[in-house]
């Protein structure tokens, strides 16, 4: 069961190639887990499943 995901939104005027991209996660845990490797030229946007299977934002994080 996938609760978790984050959006990684890369930021604008970068010198190579990059496109938005999501990763699904089982536990809130196992998504911050995986914010150490985020690139720092990514904003991500952390969303939480809710009971009626829509996804609802609970943070947003621009570039570190």
């Amino acid at each position: 069961m996938k609760n978790y995901k984050i959006e990684c939104v890369p930021c604008t005027g970068l010198v190579y190639p990059s496109h938005t991209f999501e990763v699904f996660f089982k536990s809130e845990e196992a998504m911050f887990d995986f914010m150490d490797i985020v690139p720092k030229a990514y904003t991500t946007k952390h969303y939480r499943k809710d009971d009626g299977d829509e996804w609802t934002l609970i943070g947003e994080v621009r570039g570190w």
